[in-house]
């Protein structure tokens, strides 16, 4: 009785002595919820609440999921395009992620788009949301004039 006594007592020191690393071993690539604004858009970068079957999960020491939300807080907007792009270890190339096709013709004020399952590499060093998008052309002009505004997250570890 006495030699199961002290094993159990080694197992809970050995436990209570580990559970602070293993803690910060799963610290997420970038403490959510985050997020940057503009006087058009808003960006936000959140955990994924809830998998569902049809979703990808994160995998190990690969990359890890997030929810990216992003909110038009401005005027409507013609031909809205959304990219994002994460940096390449030893280079200064980007590499583009998975929301670069998407298109929007009209984006009204108080519009969001919701990218529920992200993928995001535990490699990377810088996150950019790039969005893009046509003004109405003024008087004298015959054509739109595109605007940019990109949004770069970098983790917090």
């Amino acid at each position: 009785m006495l030699k199961k006594l002290i094993i159990l007592f080694v197992f809970c020191f050995i436990a209570v002595g580990i559970s602070p690393y293993a803690a910060v071993a799963s610290n997420d690539l970038y403490k959510t919820p985050t997020s940057k604004q503009s006087d058009q858009w808003k960006v936000e970068i959140k955990k994924v609440e809830k998998y569902t079957s049809k979703m990808s999960k994160p995998r190990e020491n690969e990359s890890e999921m997030y929810n990216i939300i992003i909110t038009n807080i401005g005027a409507g907007l013609e031909n809205v395009v959304f990219n994002s792009y994460r940096d390449e270890p030893n280079t200064q190339t980007k590499y583009g992620l998975s929301i670069s096709d998407d298109h929007h013709k009209n984006f009204k004020h108080g519009e969001l788009v919701d990218f529920s399952n992200f993928p995001i590499s535990v490699d990377s060093k810088e996150l950019q949301i790039e969005i893009s998008w046509y003004g109405k052309p003024s008087n004298n002009e015959t054509h739109h004039r595109k605007y940019k505004e990109t949004f770069t997250f970098t983790p917090e570890k």
